[in-house]
């Protein structure tokens, strides 16, 4: 009996895990949203809100390892479940129970677990469940929704907020994140890990990684990738409305939110135009130059604060489109030396497991059956000579000898000559 997932088509199954990465995403921007308003509300400093917002990403970062190297021995789709579990009660928790920095700072970390157990193992997902042409094809699909789930999540936040109260705002996303979980159940079918491929590793071993060189240069790309994306998507719309208020621009925070938006929007396609320029070019070269044009954006955008809002804005917008523009290629760059290595890993397995021939010296011929008559065989002419002619040459086969003659001391055939019979 097949499962929902095999039966259902490459499309609808990239489309559906689309979705539920989306909805998964629902609580990701509400604390930065809302960073104003708790900053007032718990007497929070600086420091203490930078907490809040980066201890989300700690706790990506600390969960990604293990999560996403336990679907190498059990089916991603468990792991999946488990992460949108943790954005449930990570939202509701939050709307329920925070009330200051610390309780703050714990349901933050888990809903960075929440991430951490959806983003990745979703991409596993689809790696079981496609063939490597459709892998290939919906792989930047997939990886540009992160930017889509962000946006939705920033907008949504700003527009509730205008209109609830901000526990209620977190309970709504603990919904969004609870209809994610049935979306998962009802639609994606369980499959567990192939048999046929064995795995002569353990999951949480991660020492093959700092030995594949090639992966390792790309993980680090994705590491100053990762921080300058969080960092931006995390401070974003305070500082939006920090330029507002320096260049005297009248505008709310809902206003803000969904410029925040409208600019994290951008990464979609900007990291679907990246993979494409990265596959027709050379990558690496590709990945070099848009790297130094975020690093040179990034720079400038703080310094811009005091400019006209439209202005801001327009550079924030250039920064979001050079960040993402490169995270499908190094995503693809990953994958590609991971698999090279692995190839190259599976052929010296099949070149160590192939039968070795016997030694030369240990294959003994055997003799073959004795023919019913002699056999004749024909020798190069040579010159004539005076006398009689030489009688027919025969072939004699001794014992444990080749057929043709006796074996000399260097292990040449050599052809004995019969006498001719007296007269």
């Amino acid at each position: 009996m097949s499962t929902p997932s095999q039966s259902m088509s490459p499309i609808v199954l990239l489309v559906s895990l689309c979705i539920a990465q989306i909805l998964a995403m629902a609580g990701f921007a509400n604390f930065a949203v809302l960073l104003n308003d708790f900053g007032v509300l718990w007497d929070l400093s600086s420091t203490q809100a930078g907490w809040i917002s980066g201890i989300y990403f700690a706790g990506y970062v600390a969960a990604v390892p293990i999560l996403v190297g336990l679907t190498d021995a059990i089916d991603a789709r468990r792991i999946y479940l488990f992460g949108v579990a943790a954005g449930v009660v990570s939202s509701v928790g939050f709307g329920l129970f925070a009330d200051g920095f610390a309780s703050a700072m714990g349901f933050r970390f888990l809903a960075g677990i929440s991430l951490a157990g959806t983003y990745m193992p979703g991409l596993q997902i689809l790696n079981d469940r496609l063939s490597e042409s459709h892998r290939q094809r919906a792989l930047p699909w997939y990886l540009s929704v992160f930017s889509l789930g962000t946006a939705a999540s920033f907008y949504a936040t700003g527009l509730f907020s205008a209109h609830f109260d901000w526990q209620t705002v977190f309970l709504l996303a603990g919904g969004v994140q609870a209809v994610c979980l049935l979306l998962i159940i009802a639609l994606i079918g369980p499959k567990p890990p192939d048999g046929s491929v064995k795995v002569d590793r353990h999951p949480l071993d991660f020492r093959p990684v700092f030995r594949n060189r090639p992966a390792l240069a790309y993980i680090w790309a994705y590491t100053g990738h990762t921080y300058e994306l969080f960092a931006y998507r995390a401070w974003i719309v305070a500082f939006l409305l920090f330029a507002a208020s320096a260049s005297d621009s009248v505008i709310s925070r809902e206003s803000v939110s969904g410029f925040a938006a409208l600019l994290i929007l951008l990464g979609m396609p900007a990291s679907l135009i990246g993979a494409h320029i990265a596959l027709r070019r050379e990558r690496r070269q590709t990945i070099s130059v848009v790297m130094v044009l975020s690093i040179l954006a990034g720079s400038l955008l703080g310094f811009t604060s005091a400019l006209p809002f439209e202005y801001v804005l327009v550079l924030a917008g250039l920064y979001s489109i050079f960040i993402m523009r490169d995270s499908a290629a190094i995503t693809g760059c990953v994958v590609a030396a991971a698999r090279q290595r692995e190839r190259h890993r599976a052929d010296a397995r099949e070149d160590r497991n192939k039968p070795t021939p016997a030694p030369p010296e240990r294959q003994v011929p055997q003799p073959p059956r004795p023919a019913p008559s002699a056999t004749r065989v024909s020798v190069p002419s040579r010159p004539p000579r005076a006398g009689p002619p030489s009688p027919p040459l025969q072939a004699t086969c001794g014992a444990g000898e080749p057929a043709g003659g006796h074996q000399s001391a260097n292990g040449r055939a050599k052809i004995i000559r019969p006498q001719a019979a007296r007269r």
